[in-house]
């Protein structure tokens, strides 16, 4: 049965499942398979926070994923490909698990992420990335 998203053990619950399906994905598992630039150990950890602070008005995510995002393009490049099925992939498992508002609300956010890093990763590309 699916429920509202109200804790940080409900983030946990999506960012999991979410990257439990990244990992096996044809279109973008290899770049969270390559462990040189990726430590999962790290990442789940900060992708709770991130989400916690979105969605649930945490302050615990530190953090530039402008930055990350652009460092990762310059050693794996990034395509609009890998953006769509990233939001493909995080709008089933919100659709799976999850119900209301908050998921409207994440889906808003994931939208505007993909068009923002999009943008700035082609802006990084032509030297005039402004953060």
């Amino acid at each position: 049965m699916k429920k509202e998203i109200t804790s940080r053990e409900d983030i946990s619950t999506l960012v999991e499942a979410f990257y439990t399906r990244v990992k096996e994905d044809d279109v973008i598992g290899f770049i969270f398979r390559d462990l040189d630039h990726f430590s999962w150990d790290t990442h789940i950890p900060i992708m709770v926070d991130f989400w916690s602070t979105l969605l649930l008005d945490e302050a615990s995510y530190k953090g530039n994923p402008m930055l990350k995002h652009i460092d990762l393009h310059r050693k794996t490049p990034l395509h609009q490909v890998h953006f769509t099925r990233w939001k493909e992939l995080f709008f089933e498992t919100l659709d799976t698990h999850f119900t209301g508002d908050r998921v409207e609300e994440a889906k808003k956010r994931v939208h505007a992420m993909e068009i923002l890093m999009l943008m700035k990763i082609r802006d990084s590309e032509q030297g005039h990335f402004i953060q």
